[in-house]
């Protein structure tokens, strides 16, 4: 399905960084954590806490004076002297019907269209323009993809490592509802339609008002046209929400036809931003006593500003975030990220502030070149990772079962238009006989109302020392594109880790 490659497109964004990391939206920087709904603050045991929470490795190698277990080390932490992690993880959040829309678009031919209505496929390529055209310009229509990835090393209380976010999106700022005529006149065009034989026509009209009907219909459509387009519209799904837009540019289309406001000169352009930002942060925590410890990271950070412009018809969803890439600009800053645990028996406590200092990234203005010949201006504004504080807590009913609940105390950016997230979290990890680590979980942004329950599932496997984690994310909600139900929101991870 042409929509997946989105998940490896928003991985080459994290690729294409020179060793990248960013800290936008909230991001899911372990499998164990995306298995858990997200939730590790408290519970987090390996190098992921350099996101999760620096003050984890204060409890890294910390044993009683005849070098047992602690009471209150509710994940045998102590044993843990060092290790190294490597981990990936990519997805997708679909804003609206965005995909549908873009490839609609991009498989219409608006040479063979703008010639004339000659087959039913024709009349069917505009229903899908003024259908997709209609609901593509909505603020809440886009598309998002994530990815990170991240390598780490720890001994004892220190940690250093490479890690690496990133974030693209994709929705149309400009839409071009002038340019949509045919070379002939409406008056042909009525002759044409009356010459196509639509497959399955009921002859009924059940989709348009008898308002929408009178709008056709002064514009200059026959009733035949106009029976014609309401099956199609039916046929075709367009939503009544955007019914009436979508009956205002079939009404432009009638009065453009037969001028020079043509079809091949639609600039409809679709906006493409995207952020990454590398870092390499170096991690001390210091357990105070046996119950409290603080932890925090120095990073050295170069972020890379991402802008481009593409026409709508140029390219189907699964390419266009590839585009993203092109024009850039890089520039480097600092972090700072600090952390606190507090843990007793069956019970923990934690919050994390990632980078308080809200560094700084240049944007860029760029002119660049259309497919169609024109120049447009590219801004892509400064970026500021604003602080992001996060909130947990955890049980530990058993020694073999954790349940965590974390919450985002703050809203954070994303790089999609005034878009934001809050996490809500709830996770539970059983590790079954000690080498099968069986996880769910469940998350809610708090911030938006777009996309409702998310679900995450994951599992572990121990052997010996090392362990191979995966897990996946998937949306409640879904829509239907290429034929098939999809989730709104989908993710996926995977991690190797070595443990001494």
């Amino acid at each position: 399905m042409r929509l997946s490659r989105l998940v490896v497109l928003g991985c080459c964004l994290v690729l294409l960084i020179p060793v990248s990391a960013m800290a936008l939206d909230t991001f899911f920087a372990s499998p164990r954590a995306m298995g858990m709904g997200g939730a590790n603050v408290v519970s987090v045991r390996d190098t992921s806490a350099q996101y999760y929470n620096p003050a984890a490795f204060g409890f890294f190698a910390q044993r009683d004076a005849e070098g047992q277990r602690l009471a209150a080390d509710n994940s045998d932490m102590g044993k843990k002297r060092w290790g190294v992690d490597i981990s990936a993880a990519g997805g997708y959040r679909l804003h609206g019907e965005f995909g549908d829309y873009i490839d609609d678009l991009a498989d219409i031919d608006l040479d063979q269209l703008e010639a004339g209505i000659n087959s039913e496929s024709d009349l069917q390529d505009l229903v899908k323009l003024v259908g997709a055209l209609a609901g593509i310009d909505k603020p809440s229509t886009g598309l998002t993809a994530d990815a990170n990835a991240g390598f780490g090393v720890r001994v004892g209380n220190f940690g250093v490592g490479v890690r690496g976010y990133g974030q693209a999106a994709a929705w149309v700022a400009d839409l071009d509802s002038t340019n949509l005529g045919f070379s002939a006149d409406l008056t042909q065009i009525n002759s044409e339609i009356a010459l196509v034989n639509v497959s399955g026509n009921d002859n009924e009209i059940m989709a348009l008002t008898a308002g929408q009907q009178a709008q056709l219909t002064v514009a200059g459509f026959s009733s035949d046209a106009i029976q014609k387009l309401d099956y199609l519209i039916r046929t075709n799904g367009i939503s009544a929400g955007d019914l009436q837009a979508a009956v205002d540019l079939l009404e432009t289309v009638a009065t453009s036809s037969g001028t020079t406001s043509n079809l091949d000169d639609n600039t409809t352009t679709v906006v493409l931003t995207g952020f990454g930002v590398g870092e390499i942060p170096f991690t001390y925590g210091y357990a105070i006593n046996n119950h409290i410890a603080v932890g925090a990271n120095l990073k050295v950070m170069q972020g890379r500003v991402y802008g481009n412009q593409v026409l709508v018809f140029d390219d189907e969803s699964g390419e266009l975030l590839s585009e993203t890439t092109e024009n850039y600009n890089d520039s480097t800053n600092f972090g700072i990220d600090l952390g606190v645990l507090a843990r007793y028996n069956r019970f923990a406590f934690g919050l994390v502030g990632r980078n308080l200092n809200a560094p700084k990234f240049d944007g860029f203005s760029k002119d660049v070149m259309l497919s169609n010949g024109e120049t447009s201006t590219v801004i892509a504004k400064d970026v500021r990772i604003d602080p992001q504080v996060t909130a947990g807590v955890a049980y530990f009913p058993w020694d073999t079962v954790t349940v965590e609940v974390n919450v985002d105390l703050t809203e954070n950016k994303t790089v999609f238009r005034d878009y934001k997230t809050q996490n809500l979290s709830l996770g539970l990890e059983w590790d079954a006989l000690r080498f099968l680590a069986l996880r769910g979980g469940i998350y809610k942004n708090m911030a938006e109302s777009d996309v409702g329950l998310v679900y995450t599932a994951g599992l572990g496997l121990n052997l010996w020392a090392a362990r191979l984690d995966v897990a996946g994310v998937f949306s409640k909600d879904k829509y239907t594109y290429d034929g098939e139900e999809i989730p709104q929101e989908t993710r996926v991870a995977v991690a190797l880790s070595v443990d001494f």
